[in-house]
């Protein structure tokens, strides 16, 4: 994995064309939900959910701050409203969009980054977010992170106020209701690869790269498992027909 992964990002960076990525709609429209914003003049919505740093969700904490940057920075003319629920998410989310917000500091406010005190699966939480999204008139939601059943309240409330919605899970009941209601919605690893098809880092790029070409053979492998194990009880039953 190591060495392929150094071969690809070598070769990226010197024809980045030669190894396109498979399109992921998610990725895909969230230049076109902030320009929606910018003109609209109203403020994008990010949120971790209950995703924190330090448990089991610290690497989804960190790819959704690269997500969260890459839509704050795009949002070049207008702002950007963050929200969490587990408090060691706060500096995470205070960094991020300070460094979004590194050529205009002027753009970062105190209420920039909101925290609502609730918790895995939270009712209140989802309550709390629905009233951001009613009272500051959000021209969109990324919301990826750590959700249950319970972000079904706040993607029928961006439905109904016809706010744009992007959203994943990394709970199972969460992920099932985000496929069905969110206008886009982000499965599995998707959810860690936004670095690699948002900036232009060819590193990420080529990580990306190696994990499907990792896949790939693996699949091949196990084809060829397969095919050996049944290759010798065929070949004994022709033999005794």
């Amino acid at each position: 994995a190591l060495a392929v992964s150094v071969i690809v990002t070598q070769f990226i960076r010197r024809r980045k064309e030669a190894f396109p990525l498979r399109a992921i709609p998610a990725y895909d429209a969230i230049p076109l939900f902030v320009g929606e914003a910018v003109e609209a003049g109203r403020p994008m919505h990010v949120s971790f959910g209950s995703t924190g740093i330090g448990g089991r969700n610290t690497p989804l904490a960190v790819a959704n701050a690269e997500l969260f940057y890459q839509v704050a920075a795009r949002n070049t003319s207008g702002s950007t409203v963050l929200t969490v629920s587990d408090p060691t998410a706060l500096p995470l989310g205070y960094g991020t969009l300070r460094r979004a917000y590194a050529a205009r500091p002027e753009r970062m406010r105190a209420s920039s980054v909101q925290w609502y005190p609730a918790g895995d699966r939270s009712l209140a939480f989802a309550a709390a977010l629905t009233g951001v999204t009613r009272d500051d008139r959000m021209a969109g939601n990324v919301l990826v992170g750590s959700y249950g059943p319970e972000i079904a309240l706040i993607l029928e409330t961006a439905a109904r106020r016809r706010q744009s919605s992007i959203a994943g899970s990394i709970d199972i009941d969460g992920q099932a209701v985000a496929y069905v209601m969110a206008d886009h919605p982000l499965l599995g690893e998707e959810m860690f690869v936004a670095g690699a098809y948002l900036s232009e880092s060819a590193s990420q790029r080529g990580s990306v790269v190696t994990l499907d070409v990792l896949r790939w053979l693996l699949i091949l492998d196990i084809l060829i498992a397969v095919g050996n194990a049944i290759r010798e009880p065929v070949a004994r039953a022709l033999r005794g027909g």
